[in-house]
């Protein structure tokens, strides 16, 4: 999208939403590694306006060596996060596609399958073996 487009809506969303309704935080579950979002229509819509700022100053914030990231402002109060986000580092690199490279197995990778399958291959041993000790403890 072209800057002006951008501002257009970056002013539209502005002018749109009120800050003092708006929620929007980052948080996690106690018991896991889960993250989840909580937010209403209002928190959703500034969250994406600053990765909006963000697309538009992109350019300008990979160019400048010396702040490479934009911040977010920590007073804000539609940010409810337990973990928050400081910054936003664009990159001018693109993604890379990890699926476009076979995984070849090295050879740790060998070795762990076949020491898993000698081990499970020694438990059946062992297993059908105490089994006929068993049987010849009632002969």
């Amino acid at each position: 999208m072209e800057k002006e487009e951008l501002n257009k809506i970056i002013e539209k969303i502005e002018s749109e939403n009120s800050k003092e309704k708006a929620f929007f935080g980052i948080h996690y579950v106690d018991a896991g590694d889960e993250l989840f979002i909580k937010a209403n229509k209002y928190g959703l819509e500034l969250f994406a306006n600053e990765l909006l700022k963000a697309s538009r100053n992109a350019d300008e914030i990979i160019q400048n060596s010396e702040k490479n990231i934009l911040t977010f402002d920590p007073k804000e109060k539609w940010i409810t996060s337990d973990i928050w986000l400081a910054y936003i580092e664009p990159k001018a690199d693109n993604r890379i596609d990890i699926n476009d490279k076979p995984y070849k197995k090295k050879w740790k990778d060998k070795i762990f399958e076949y020491g898993c399958l000698t081990i499970v291959g020694i438990g059946i041993i062992v297993f059908i073996a105490g089994i006929f000790a068993i049987i010849s403890w009632f002969r």
